[in-house]
């Protein structure tokens, strides 16, 4: 199964609708969003990918109460809270927004791979036999926004530049 993931939306419709566009072309099965959306309407864009969205809260959602709402007009948006585990196709993954939180799922040797974002920059590493994947920022402020496509069958990844 090949799993798209983005972080740090912070409102940026123009690139996220743009990412989507892309994601969808790529015959990705499943989104996973590592937090920061920051607005409510960011889940109507989210709800253009064609296929199950999965969504954990970063440090700047402003009104969780609304984008839980909001989230839950479209059967394609799962709200996780602070951290998700999900297990496809026999690979536990799990993900979260904050690093910290996730070098700590990592250490657990549980996961094959823990998604994170907070940091806005792409990153990879391991720990022991776990994947620890920053996908970098939709966003555009550190650096050029982008995407990850992650397929379960191989453990392999690649980055996406808008």
């Amino acid at each position: 199964m090949k799993l798209a993931v983005i972080s740090d939306t912070h409102d940026n419709i123009k690139n996220l609708e743009a990412a989507i566009t892309e994601i969808n072309k790529s015959g990705a099965d499943m989104l996973l969003h590592c937090g920061d959306l920051c607005s409510p309407f960011v889940i109507e864009s989210l709800a253009l990918f064609k296929g199950p969205v999965h969504i954990v809260f970063g440090n700047n959602e402003g009104d969780r109460f609304t984008i839980k709402s909001v989230a839950s007009g479209f059967s394609n948006i799962t709200l996780h809270g602070d951290v998700a585990f999900l297990e496809i196709e026999d690979t536990n993954i799990a993900f979260t927004h904050r690093p910290e939180f996730a070098r700590g799922l990592a250490s657990t040797g549980e996961y094959s791979v823990v998604f994170f974002g907070h940091t806005h920059r792409r990153k990879e590493s391991r720990i022991k036999d776990t994947w620890l994947i920053n996908p970098g920022e939709i966003m555009g402020l550190r650096e050029d926004p982008g995407w990850l496509l992650y397929d379960t069958g191989d453990c392999s990844f690649t980055y996406y530049d808008l």
